[in-house]
Parts: structure tokens; sequence; C-alpha cells
């Protein structure tokens, strides 16, 4: 058999293993038309006729709807993780095809493999010297392809800029098309975090005198995008406010090939001893609104120049996390309202850092590690952290094609709020209470009527780093999906439509009104 027939029955063999089974039903009531149709009863909750409302969802905001052609909500993860994740095409790891796709309900995933793997790899090249970390084979993109083949998603993949080598990354542009495929490819993306590049200094100039500088950067990118063909190109993948404040200047000095913006974003900071990060943080200011306006300014700057732009790193914590942070219940609320604060700025779409493999065992405090798989002679388990929850809620209630509503009342303490409509024109409200008492809320939404249903995700608090449920299921370790049996409470309007929305502390309650 020849090596591409080999390769071609590889990934023939993956896919048919991860189609093995029911398709993943997100059994709660934002979980769309599937879900509805399998919500028969529940406790039912008449709301009181002097029940008035307090948040109201109107019409369509001006953001674009969530696109169908490609997942809003995806992961990153390093090239050098990616396959202690996913197994190999011979030995897949389907729980975690099924997490994966959890996340993009109706458009095809969207995966990131790069971050710091991006520019310690290479692919093999005769009477170069190897001095790079991780070694890129026929073998690992055989496993990469056959993995998103049953995804049915694509990659933005990580290409070697810092070498400043044309001949390192057109031979990986060349060998990526080649064994993952075209057509599996989004974009190749050159380097990673550039502001972090070293320098080769002139004699007698001391580090600090003479740091990597954007205009070295612009420099650099064209002379690699110069050797790939017009390959689709995505950049700058810098995190560096200095930097994303000088975008423009950026996007002026890269080739016209450059198809994507992207960048990283992480509202807390834990690079140095010194940082103090804790859960409440999540919920102040700069975590949601801030970041979101800082990101919307790079939005306009990329929209200028004719580009998208998707945060293709993003998590809570920078540099690894913080244990009791990072891995709490507190990052799932915090990222189920961030999500759609990102939307309503304009990127193209988000894809959560999770490190994965054995970076957990060699990186100290390597606490982003939302996904963890195991391999034993019972086949491939997984488990998340709580903030994966957050994402599966984010994505039950707003699946392609969904459009972003307008809130009229955003005035609650310690309450986030956010409203979709989703394509069967069913409309879900999601209120989110980080306060320490439990709170009926009034709600009333444009173009819906009758009984509307209502899940909630929880766990015990803020700091709880397991028990999160939503609709009170968890995730199978073995499927990757939801099991048990949704707990929802019915919620019959009153005469005015105001429907009574029962809050707990530290928890997300997600309605969903029928057209």
């Amino acid at each position: 058999m020849s090596p591409r027939a080999s390769l071609t029955a590889r990934v023939a063999a993956f896919a048919a293993v991860c189609a093995v089974g029911a398709p993943m039903a997100m059994a709660t009531a934002s979980a769309g038309a599937d879900m509805q149709a399998t919500t028969v009863s529940g406790p039912t909750v008449r709301t009181p006729a002097s029940e008035r409302a307090t948040v109201r969802a109107e019409g369509p905001t001006t953001v674009a709807a969530m696109s169908t052609a490609q997942g809003f909500l995806g992961i990153s993860t390093s090239l050098s993780t990616i396959t202690a994740l996913s197994g190999s095409a011979a030995d897949p790891d389907t729980p975690f095809v099924h997490l994966v796709k959890n996340l993009s309900p109706g458009a095809p995933s969207v995966l990131r493999l790069g971050g710091v793997g991006t520019d310690d790899s290479w692919w093999p090249i005769p009477g170069m010297k190897e001095r790079y970390l991780y070694k890129l084979t026929p073998r690992w993109a055989a496993d990469v392809r056959a993995m998103l083949t049953a995804v049915g998603g694509k990659a933005i993949l990580g290409v070697n800029l810092e070498s400043d080598s044309k001949r390192l990354a057109s031979t990986e542009v060349a060998d990526f098309d080649r064994y993952i495929g075209p057509s599996l490819i989004d974009d190749f993306e050159l380097g990673n975090e550039p502001e972090f590049f070293p320098v080769a200094l002139p004699k007698g100039h001391p580090p600090h005198d003479y740091p990597y500088k954007i205009a070295h950067y612009g420099t650099e990118f064209s002379n690699i995008a110069s050797a790939l063909g017009g390959a689709p190109l995505a950049g700058p993948a810098s995190g560096a406010p200095n930097w994303l404040s000088h975008l423009g200047t950026i996007l002026r000095d890269l080739p016209s090939g450059l198809k994507l913006v992207t960048m990283h974003a992480y509202p807390m900071k834990n690079c140095s001893r010194l940082s103090q990060v804790s859960v409440p943080d999540f919920f102040i200011r700069s975590s949601i609104q801030g970041l979101a306006d800082s990101i919307h300014d790079a939005v306009k700057t990329a929209a200028a120049d004719g580009k998208p732009l998707r945060v293709d790193e993003f998590n809570g914590v920078s540099c690894g996390g913080k244990a009791g942070v990072s891995d709490s219940f507190g990052e799932a609320l915090w990222a189920l309202n961030a999500l759609p604060a990102l939307w309503q700025a304009g990127v193209r779409g988000v894809d959560f850092q999770t490190v994965g493999g054995d970076f957990n065992e060699t990186v100290s405090g390597a606490q982003n590690q939302m996904i963890h798989a195991k391999h034993s002679a019972a086949g491939w388990s997984v488990s998340v952290q709580p903030e994966y929850y957050g994402l599966l809620a984010f994505a039950g209630a707003a699946p392609a094609g969904s459009h972003l509503l307008r809130i009229s009342d955003r005035s609650l303490a310690h309450f986030y709020q956010f409203a979709v409509r989703a394509p069967d024109g069913s409309e879900r409200v999601v209120l989110t209470n980080v306060g320490s008492v439990t709170r009926t809320i009034g709600v009333t939404a444009s173009g819906t009527h009758g009984t509307g249903s209502l899940s909630l995700l929880s766990a015990k608090s803020l700091s709880a780093t397991g028990g999160t449920t939503l609709a009170g299921q968890g995730l199978s370790s073995r499927t990757g999906q939801l099991t048990g049996t949704p707990r929802l409470t019915l919620v019959r309007p009153n005469a005015k439509g105001v429907y009574a929305v029962r809050v707990p502390a530290h928890a997300a309650a997600i309605l969903t009104l029928s057209a």
C-alpha cells in the first residue's frame, strides 16, 4: 500500500470509530430544537401577577449573526500536545472529538494548533541541524488529519517564524498541505507571540537595550511569506498591549496574503511571584467588558484593513493559570459571559487555551488544562475543568445562525445577562448571578410566548473545582457527552408576559422561550 493510500485508510478508520454511538444532544433548555423535542415536563412555576420585568430581551443587535460557515467557539493547544488529547488515527480519542464538536453546534469547528510549540517545532530537513524541541512527522500529521476529519473542522496551524528561515517555513507549509491537506487547513499562523522573540544582539549591547520590535516582525514576516506561494496566512498572534495598540502599523507592514488577524487575550496576569489573582477578579469590569472594549478596538483596526479578527488563544489567567482560580467554577461563569461580550465586539471567533498532554507535568503551575485525556487498557477517557461547562452552556444557547439580542436593563448588581435568538426563532435569556443571594428576576422577550423552560449551570460555590452540572447533568468521561436526565423547570408567564426566573447564588439560569 502506498503512503498516501495508507494515510487515507487510517483517516477513514478514525472517522468510522468516532461515528459510533448516539450523536451528541445537549440536554438543556438552551440546546435548541432537538432538546426542545425531548423536553416533556418538569416542575412548573407560575409567575405572580405582580411580577414586573427587570430584564427585557429586545430586537437583534447590529453585530453579525453567528456564522454557519465557521465555528465561533473552538480550542487552542500546542502542536506538541494535540495528539496526547486526540489520540492517533489507529487509536482515536472519541470522547475528545465529542468535546470539540459540542462547542460548535451547526458549524465546522476551528482548532488552533500552535502556541509555544510553533517556534520550537520543525519538519526535519536533510542537512539542517536539529535544534528544535519537537519533531513533526507524517505520522503526527496523519493523526491530526484523522482527528480534524472526525471533528468535521479545520485548523489554524502554527509555522516557525522565529528562526527566520524561508527553507524551514516553506517545508512546514508544504508538508502540512501534503500530509494534512489544504481542505482541513484554515490558515497558517506565522510565529507565536513575536513580542517575546530573542534578537541577535550587536556586540556590547545589553538585551534590554535591543528588544525585538514591531519593525523586525514586519520585515521577518514579509520575508517568510514571500516563500510560501500565496498560502493563507494569519498573524500577528500577539497578546502584548504595546503591540496591539500599534496593530494598524503592524498590518500595514504585512503582505497582502494575510487572511486573518489573530490575537491572544488573558484578562488576568499570573506571570511572576508577585502576581495576585483570585476568583472574584473574574467579575471586575476589566475582566469582561473592559477586555471586550479593548478587543473591539483591534477588531475595528483589522476591519479597516479588510481583515476579520479571531482571538485564537484565550483564557482567564495567563502564564499557565493559577490553581484554585483557573480550575474554579468562577471561571466557568466568567467564560459564559465573556463570550457574548467578544461576540458583541465583532470577533470572528474564540479559541480557548487548553495545554493538554504531558505539558502539565513539565511546566510548573500549568492550570489552563481545560481538557484532560487519559488512555488505559479500557480505552480513552476525558475529564474537564468547570470552565468547559461554561463554554458548553454558551454553545447551546447560541448555535450557528443565532443573533445576539439587545438587553434593555444592564444595571442589576452582581448580575450578567445576555439574550440570543436561535435559528428556530426561540429566544434564550441567560442570567448569571455572581452574588451570594438567590434572586428572582422578571424577564420579557419579544416575539415569544407560552411556557418557558429553565435550566441551571451550577456548582457548590464559585471556588468549587468539581461538581459542576448543566441542567443537572454531567459529562461522561467515556463519551464526552452529557449524561443523565436533564433537570428543567417550566415557567409560565403572567398576563403581562413576564417570566419569573429564580437564579440561585453563584449560578447561571438559561430561560428558553418558543417562538
